[in-house]
Formats: C-alpha cells, structure tokens, sequence
C-alpha cells in the first residue's frame, strides 16, 4: 500500500461542500478522424478499458486509518466498476461553446465520491456549433481529485490515454487480467499506525538533520531578500503592502462558472520576445493582469494597488515520471492591473519573476516541504481548515490562482479521434475566488478562468476582457516592429 504524503493529505483535509479540491481538463476532439469517422460511447468505454492498467489511479481508492490520526492509504478497489466513472450527456441544439462552458461549471462543482477511485470522464456529445471545432466533435471532461494528481501529473495520465497517431494500435495489455490486491483488515491498519507512530521521531530527526541547517541558512538571508526588495520598490516609489481586497475575495458558495481563450503559442513567443527575460508564463500573467483590469475597471472596482495571484508551482524533478500525488509550493505575484501600458506591465512582471526561478530557491523549496510534512497530520489538518476562513478576518493575501501546465508539443488520438483543443479548471478556495489554468498542447496556449458564480457572473464579459488583454499585447508588439 502506497499512503498519501502530507501534501495530498492536505488536499483531502481542506475540502468542504463549496470547495471541492478538484481539477479537471476538457479535452476537445474531431472525431471524423476516428476510423468510419464517428467515435461511440461503446468505443470510448472500450478505449478507456484497454488502458486502465497504465495508471494505478483508474483502480484505486483511498483507505483511512481508525480514527484518522494519520494518513490514508491507496488500496486497490474491489468493486472497481468502469460504467460507473464514465458518463455521457449530449449539448441541446445548437450545442455552442456557452452551453459547454455551463456543463464542465456544474460538473466542477460536485464533488467526487471518495468512497471510490476519485475520477469522473464525462463525455458531451452535440457540440454542433463551437467556433473552430468541426460539426459533431464531442468532448471529454476528466475530473480528478487534486489528492491523486497534480497538474504535471495529470499530463503523465493524458499521455497514457492517447496515441500519437489516429490507427495507431492499442498498448500491449498486462500478461495476466487485473485482480485486486486483498483489502487490509481494521487490524492491520493500526499495525500500520502504531509503527509509523513508533517511527515518527526518528524519521522527524533525519529530516530535520538532513534539512534543518540549510533551510535555517536560507531563513537567514531571508530578511535581507525581504529588505532589498523593500528598498528597491521604495525606490520605485511602491509602497510595499498587501493585496488590495476584490470581489474575487469572498466566501465560496457551492456554484461555478468556467470560460477559456485558445490562443496560437506562436503569437506569445512573438510577444515575450518583446521584453528581454521575460517568460511565456510571464506573458500570461500579463495577459491575466490586463483582463482583470479591464474587468474591474469596466464595473468602477479597480484598485489603485496591484492585484496579487498565488502562483503554484511544481517542484517534480525534470524528467520525473514515477512519482505520484501533489509535488507543489507556491510563490505570490503582482499582476501589474496598476500599469496601462501592456508591455510595460509584461517587463515589470518579468523583472520581478526572474528570481524565483533561480534553482537555489527551488533546492530550498523543497527543503522547507519536507520540513512542513514532520507536523503531525492532524495538526496540519486543523491548519488547513483554520486557514479557509482567515482572508475573512485577516488580509488579503491573492485575489487569483494563476498555475501553468506544459502538454503535449505534438497531435494526440484518443479512440482514433484528433484532440483539437485542451484547457484546465482548478480548484477555489475560500478568499480566492478565481483561478486561472494556463495550457499548451501541439502549439496552442489555452488559458481559462474557473470562478464562484457569485463573484463572476457574468463569464462571458470577463471573456472579452481576457480577449482585449491579448489583443492589446499583440497590437503593441506589432507597434513596437
């Protein structure tokens, strides 16, 4: 049995009704590619069948231990049941990207069953009249609970599900049918605890004695960092402070909104090409810095200071594809909403960026996680819980999410059908009621706002202003030539 490390603990911890800690990927497909050029819900289960054993997530639910004082355990399911993960509903006439967009929102509200493996397909069917999608594409929604996956994760998965060609062959099944591990009995789980609780000063001191000293190191040099920052944004005349307070920074209620932009990957080259050092993932941040201006200011709500995003960053290994579960820390951003000037918004974020991506602060990033998993689980729990209701008596400290995910560079297939179009939905927090996935698949950079009801209403104008955002990037760099 594999047990959750504290990280993927605290993804189940910190749920309630209005937060599911969930994330999903809608995947767009063509299916006139698919051999007879339809694709068949008994096909697509057939597909989903043949490739359950390259992940163990498919067939594996969680276990707790008696009383929860520690972390839970993945076990092979029993009652494993493939007709109930996978659904199929169909878009009514004339199936547009709106009525899309309203589904994958009310499927990312509900919540998963942690009784069972904690993933949903969903697949919609009648998208009829999506720009750019052709005439009878169907699309498939993949809910995964964030305790199983994180985002560089879900792409491993993504990769086992499809092929790089539309009649590529099937992946070679395993040489002996799937049968399930037997589960643990109530006595052997706290076996289990009793060791780990046995266990839990020794491995708290070689953590500790491993990490500790480099980590205090750099928690030394901290108030320096902290202190040239501050002089230098004085000298910019900015006055260092927390984020302003937004519509975006309410409770949760338990309804969503979702949109997305697709955008050529080409054309955010062409404009990070423009401000030296700067990223593509600094040219969305821009991009999302400039829509939430013009969407405040379009309702007389934006703040003099800059919005702040929290930005959650994977420290998986390069080349890591064995490990599993959430390998996360996060970092705070300004979005530049003060700054009219796109290009100049695009610098002032690069400028600001270019040292979090130094590799010493990702060695102790890491450092500090492992640090953070020696507290006792139950103690992180109540943290957890503690933590979703201080943005209402505390300061703000984000008023969005804005996480990046690198996919796929080339076409994939699934069911012999071409994937045209992929975006990201994450989960929301109470104080952070807006996260936006930014994704890149064979070219093209989808990025995509997932929102409380209550604090966006109306999606369809935030997604004009997500439009105008990129448009007034290019528009410069085409000035700029």
């Amino acid at each position: 049995m594999r047990q959750l490390s504290w990280t993927d603990d605290m993804m189940l911890r910190a749920e309630t009704p209005e937060a599911p800690i969930q994330i999903q990927l809608l995947l767009i497909y063509d299916s006139s590619t698919a051999l007879g050029g339809t694709v068949t819900f008994k096909a697509i289960l057939e597909e989903l069948d043949a490739r359950l054993h390259l992940a163990d997530v498919f067939r594996q639910r969680l276990t707790e231990l008696p009383g929860g004082f520690h972390r839970p355990y993945w076990v092979d399911d029993p009652s494993f049941d493939l007709d109930y993960h996978v659904r199929q509903i169909g878009l009514p006439e004339p199936g547009d990207w709106r009525q899309l967009c309203i589904e994958i929102a009310q499927l990312h509200a509900r919540q998963i069953d942690l009784r069972r493996p904690p993933w949903e397909i969903t697949i919609i069917e009648g998208l009829n009249s999506v720009p750019g999608v052709p005439e009878g594409s169907f699309a498939m929604a993949l809910k995964l609970h964030h305790c199983a996956v994180d985002g560089m994760a879900s792409v491993q998965m993504i990769a086992a599900l499809h092929d790089l060609a539309a009649d590529s062959p099937r992946p070679t099944g395993p040489d002996n049918p799937w049968q399930p591990l037997r589960l643990p009995s109530t006595a052997e789980l706290l076996s289990r605890g009793t060791l780990n609780a046995a266990l839990y000063p020794w491995r708290t001191g070689r953590v500790l004695g491993t990490n500790a000293p480099k980590a205090v190191r750099g928690l030394i040099g901290l108030p320096g960092k902290v202190i040239g920052s501050a002089v230098r944004a004085a000298a910019r005349g900015v006055v260092p402070s927390f984020a302003p307070t937004t519509r975006f920074n309410q409770a949760l209620s338990s309804s969503r909104v979702f949109e997305a932009r697709f955008h050529d990957l080409a054309d955010f080259k062409r404009i990070k090409a423009s401000v030296p050092g700067a990223t593509i993932n600094d040219v969305a941040l821009a991009y999302v810095g400039g829509a939430l201006r013009a969407y405040l200011k379009g309702h007389g709500e934006l703040p003099e200071e800059s919005l702040v995003a929290a930005c959650p960053m994977s420290v998986r290994k390069a080349g890591d594809e064995t490990s599993k579960g959430n390998n996360l820390f996060g970092r705070l951003q300004t979005l530049g909403t003060d700054i009219a000037d796109p290009l100049e918004r695009l610098a002032a974020i690069a400028a600001s960026t270019a040292g979090s991506r130094a590799e010493a602060e990702s060695t102790a990033t890491t450092q500090l996680i492992e640090l953070i998993g020696t507290l006792p689980t139950s103690l992180l729990g109540m943290t957890a819980k503690v933590a979703s209701a201080l943005p209402f008596s505390g300061p703000t400290i984000a008023n969005t999410t804005v996480t990046n995910v690198a996919g796929p560079s080339e076409p994939l297939y699934f069911s012999g059908a071409r994937l045209l179009r992929a975006a990201g939905l994450g989960p929301l927090v109470g104080g952070a009621n807006l996260i936006h996935v930014v994704a890149s698949y064979n070219g093209i950079l989808s990025i995509s706002a997932t929102a409380d009801r209550d604090a966006l209403a109306d999606p369809a104008r935030y997604a004009a202003c997500m439009e105008g955002a990129f448009q007034e990037l290019l528009s410069a760099v085409d000035a700029d030539d």
